[in-house]
């Protein structure tokens, strides 16, 4: 693990290639984006201004440049307060057992960057929409998603979700018709593959022919198989909070660009502090990559506490801009880390051939974090002009 000791990056001209090494890497043209519309680069000029536009036509798309809320239901016991516990509050999974059940709505912010901005409600499971809409109308109207959880290990459970998620879905739809809909499979851990292949895909028949024709078109649901006490809860709501991402198709185009570039086998942007990752790149997630990408924010934040700050540096943090880290595995691949923000990280999965041109690699992260945080203001001012209008019609 490498920690830069002090000064920022060193600023250096992009390698000039030479054009019999096309399968090698290539360096990403850096600029200002939106400053200077004749400059030619991998990271189009107009590439914010288009998707911003369509952003502001769309009315859901606006809906999320504020914080979104997200509301967890459920049946007793099924694990809601111990996942978001775990994934934002770092609570070890077996401390869970000790959590009283839910009696009342809970409400906790969670801001640790700017694309994992939430607000989560944590209902009872003996509350409905329903019975809540005439204290909460406003407040439940203004929801983005809803995480439905069913315990896979309780058969009741399991036989009663389907109609208790269509009366939650339906009376969600009449005060917001936009509502994103997710369903987590909890506590399959003491599955085997063939069982939680089997939940898996009982439950989405049995809410399909609950939905019925007519409300199968207006709710759709994505379905996660998912447990505290691996990676998969992490998974899960990563995908939660990409759904929830304003203009994400931006962050996944730039990451495209510095894989393709880069010649890099995968790409995450993660928030550091849960562990969640806001984006990837286009090709497909594999889950051991993921898992392997996921620990490598723990390892370096643990280095760092131990060897990265001076001892009588008492206000010394263990992730900051200075933050990197370049660890070798055995299958002839290179795991790389570069902080991008101060809670955002980029882990990338490099084969070792590719990695031989790390002067390039190192300009194309570079290029790639300037535009992300010129990403970030833009959604910092999206947010404020929506807060502006919002408060001219109050």
């Amino acid at each position: 693990t490498q920690r830069r000791s002090s000064g920022p990056l060193p600023k250096r001209s992009p390698p000039t290639p030479a054009p019999t090494m096309s399968n090698q890497p290539q360096p990403v043209q850096s600029f200002d984006v939106g400053k200077d519309p004749t400059l030619s680069s991998s990271f189009p000029v107009n590439m914010y201004a288009d998707n911003a536009a369509a952003s502001q036509e769309n009315g859901a798309s606006e809906r999320l440049l504020g914080r979104p809320r997200v509301l967890l239901m459920g049946g007793s016991r099924c694990g809601k307060t111990s996942i978001y516990r775990v994934v934002f509050h770092k609570m070890s999974p077996h401390e869970t057992l000790f959590i009283d059940s839910t009696t009342k709505v809970g409400k906790t912010d969670v801001h640790n960057s700017s694309f994992v901005d939430l607000q989560l409600w944590d209902f009872p499971a003996s509350a409905t929409l329903k019975e809540l809409s005439s204290e909460n109308a406003a407040a439940l109207s203004e929801a983005s998603a809803i995480v439905y959880i069913v315990d896979a290990q309780d058969d009741q459970g399991l036989a009663h979700a389907p109609a208790r998620f269509r009366t939650i879905a339906e009376a969600a739809m009449e005060k917001n018709p936009n509502m994103m809909f997710e369903i987590f499979i909890h506590k399959v851990d003491g599955l085997n593959d063939d069982t939680k292949t089997q939940a898996l895909s009982s439950l989405q028949e049995r809410v399909r022919r609950e939905m019925g024709n007519a409300q199968k078109e207006r709710i759709r649901a994505s379905y996660h198989l998912t447990s505290i006490y691996d990676h998969s809860v992490f998974e899960a709501f990563s995908k939660v909070v990409q759904r929830l991402t304003w203009n994400l198709s931006t962050l996944e185009n730039m990451l495209d660009i510095l894989v393709a570039r880069s010649r890099m086998e995968k790409a995450f942007l993660f928030d550091v502090v849960s562990k969640i990752y806001v984006a990837t790149d286009s090709t497909p997630v594999d889950v051991q990559t993921y898992e392997i990408c996921s620990d490598m924010i723990d390892v370096v934040i643990d280095i760092s506490c131990i060897y990265g700050a001076q001892q009588s540096d008492s206000e010394a943090i263990a992730y900051d801009d200075q933050s990197g880290s370049i660890i070798r595995l055995s299958n002839d691949t290179v795991l790389y880390l570069h902080e991008v923000s101060r809670y955002l990280a980029l882990v990338c999965l490099i084969k070792s051939k590719n990695f031989e041109r790390s002067g390039v690699l190192e300009y194309n992260v570079e290029a790639f974090r300037k535009s992300v945080k010129e990403f970030e203001k833009m959604h910092a001012r999206a947010k404020a002009s929506r807060s502006k209008r919002i408060a001219a019609r109050q």
